[in-house]
């Protein structure tokens, strides 16, 4: 079976971590097409097929491929050219949410609808967007565990280093998934840094192989402790021995725990409020570090093994020939389930920010201190 993997962005190398393992790991063969793979800058990543460059690879994959694996939401013919969509045929055709659809919606309802109830089979990460996509099957980020660059090392000496790799620069409050808080988060970080308690390593419009190097070096890793979302960031800090700071609301630690068949979860599990704390007893405590980051590696290695995860795309390829009744099928018995998943975790997050309301002036004077705008 051939498989192509077609994609707008890198989309922060998930695509090719997925396509990576299945060539590896099982029969598919399976092509990667980027559209614009210098969609981040400098924040590159590796990629197989740049369309820009290797058109003509590119059209002999499609013909190739037995399944048309699109990555996020975007139209083909206005992205890659008139037609575009016409070259995939009778082949199975399967699209893969990794944002939350306001990403594209932009408060549109009838648009968000849209995204949500397209009428083709759908999977979508076991991350915070899941929620958002009640037909979607749930589907593993996948880390190449052992790939030198993902396994763990010894930190350098001195001031432990922190590392924190912002994908941009919204505020925590501004927007509800698009953020990992980095004006707040750095606020935090530059004072233990002030203090004297660690050297802040914050990486930003990076190679993603340089940002993987750096955090093998580093001592702790925050992922992201505002939305409730972990992030491949986060799980490559995990695969790579680290303690690893972020907050997992309900919705994803269920959904983690499903995907994975793990009780208890690796990361130091905790709100960007209730944050400082854990982090100077951590940055104190070698030892701390140390007896935590083993569990952090030796619960990938248990659960988050790349020859089980990637079962799950294998199946659903398989599913779209064989059972393509299997997908479509809402995950949400009733409006409470829904409730439970959306609204109520939403309304956390509105008390969050409200609590914050009155500190904006100070926090706008942080972000302006930090150089973020």
């Amino acid at each position: 079976m051939n498989v192509v993997h077609i994609s707008n962005t890198p989309v922060a190398g998930s695509p090719g971590n997925i396509v990576s393992a299945l060539n590896r790991l099982t029969e598919i063969r399976a092509r990667h097409i980027v559209f614009n793979s210098s969609a981040y800058r400098t924040r590159t990543f590796a990629v197989d097929i740049d369309w820009k460059t290797g058109r003509e690879e590119a059209h002999d994959a499609i013909a190739a491929a037995d399944i048309i694996h699109i990555h996020q939401f975007f139209s083909l013919d206005e992205t890659f050219g008139p037609g575009f969509h016409g070259r995939f045929g009778k082949k199975k055709v399967i699209r893969q949410f990794h944002s939350a659809p306001d990403l594209w919606a932009k408060g549109d309802v009838a648009l968000a609808s849209r995204i949500v109830s397209e009428n083709i089979p759908q999977l979508v990460i076991a991350q915070g967007p899941e929620r958002y996509y009640p037909f979607a099957r749930v589907v593993p980020n996948i880390i190449p565990l052992h790939d030198p660059r993902y396994l763990p090392m010894e930190a350098q000496d001195g001031l432990p280093v922190v590392m924190f790799s912002p994908s941009g620069r919204t505020s925590a409050w501004k927007t509800r998934w698009e953020t990992k808080g980095a004006p707040q988060t750095l606020a935090l970080l530059r004072k233990l840094q002030r203090e004297g308690l660690c050297k802040l390593h914050l990486v930003v419009d990076t190679p993603h192989d340089e940002c993987l190097r750096a955090k093998q070096r580093a001592a702790v890793v925050i992922d992201e402790c505002v939305t409730g979302n972990y992030h491949l960031s986060g799980l490559e800090a995990l695969s790579q021995g680290k303690p690893t700071v972020g907050y997992l609301d309900q919705r994803v630690q269920g959904q983690l725990r499903k995907i994975t068949g793990a009780t208890e979860l690796p990361w130091v599990d905790v709100r960007l409020e209730e944050a400082e704390a854990p982090l100077r007893e951590l940055l104190a405590n070698r030892r701390l570090r140390t007896a935590l980051g083993l569990a952090s590696r030796k619960w990938m290695e248990t659960y988050y093994d790349e020859a089980t995860l990637i079962q799950h795309y294998r199946e659903a390829y398989f599913d779209l020939f064989e059972a393509p009744h299997r997908f479509q099928v809402p995950r949400f018995e009733n409006e409470g389930d829904h409730w439970l998943a959306v609204r109520l975790p939403n309304h956390h997050w509105s008390a969050r920010r409200n609590a914050r309301v009155p500190f904006g002036r100070a926090f706008k004077a942080l972000r302006a201190w930090a150089g973020i705008r």
